[in-house]
């Protein structure tokens, strides 16, 4: 068998076996973080907190509405109104 064959298949096993140790490595330290990020149920205090929030933006978001309504309406009426010619100089 020739030497640089056998060497390749030399380098080849450890490429794998070094590929396939880091992986394990990986998936173990992975498994050990996970039970780490369960994330707790959120308190009352939090669930009230977030209602008030979502409330607010209910409401802002109502004004909001009523205010491009309007402008819409403002729009409108300047749209219509007929051209006052300008006073001569």
């Amino acid at each position: 068998m020739d030497p640089d064959v056998a060497n390749f298949g030399v380098v080849m096993v450890i490429i794998v076996v070094v590929v396939a140790a880091f992986a394990s490595i990986t998936v173990r330290f992975m498994r050990s973080i996970k039970p780490a990020t369960r994330k707790e149920l959120p308190s009352p205090l939090y669930e009230e907190r977030l209602d008030q929030l979502q409330q607010s933006v209910d409401a802002i978001a109502v004004e909001v509405e009523r205010i491009a309504e309007a402008q819409r309406f403002s729009a409108k009426l300047l749209a219509e109104r007929p051209e006052i010619p300008a006073l001569p100089r």
